[in-house]
């Protein structure tokens, strides 16, 4: 009985995440991993271009560039043929973690693996590929704030050291969604 009960459990527990997405994406609205500097689309791209401008205009240039490849890039997964693509590679992959899932279960009931092998095998199993990885997040977030602080000082050395790592930033952004959609198209 415990066993099965550890089953329903485990089952209900992999399965939650996929409802979560599920629901989500049927709406027809699909989120796009993208950093918040970007919710008010445009507005913030005036605002990057005054920056660019003001503080490194030598590189106006490159930096209209990769907006313009942001906006193509964002259009791309407006599309409803990739909004159906998406859809259906999440539910391959939620098919695929459910059969992974039961093959786990029925190999701890046959005895084949211990509990502690299963325990590792489901936290493999419940890893999900994330968009950035921890330390990614972190030096985000220092730039983030970097450029916070030089704003509120109207510190102009410290601008423009920031943009440019802000324009890398976003070129490995750009990498990220067309690598994305890539995926998304291949099936």
């Amino acid at each position: 009985m415990k066993n099965v009960w550890l089953a329903f459990f485990v089952s209900l527990v992999l399965a939650m995440p996929s409802w979560v997405a599920a629901g989500h994406h049927e709406a027809g609205d699909v989120h796009l991993p993208v950093g918040h500097m970007w919710k008010h689309g445009a507005l913030d791209e005036q605002k990057w271009m005054e920056m660019v401008q003001t503080y490194t205009p030598e590189q106006a240039g490159e930096w209209k560039k990769v907006l313009n490849e942001r906006n193509a890039l964002r259009e791309q997964f407006k599309d409803e043929k990739v909004k159906r693509a998406m859809k259906e590679k999440y539910k391959q992959m939620k098919k695929e973690r459910e059969a992974k899932l039961d093959r786990l279960i029925d190999q701890l009931a046959d005895k084949k693996i211990t509990k502690e092998q299963f325990k590792q095998e489901l936290k493999q199993l419940h890893k999900k590929k994330r968009w950035m990885t921890k330390e990614e997040k972190k030096q985000l977030h220092m730039l983030h704030e970097q450029t916070r602080q030089a704003m509120e000082n109207n510190d102009q050395e410290a601008m423009k050291k920031l943009l440019p790592q802000w324009l890398e930033y976003m070129k490995k952004e750009n990498e990220r969604l067309a690598k994305c959609l890539q995926e998304v198209k291949q099936g």
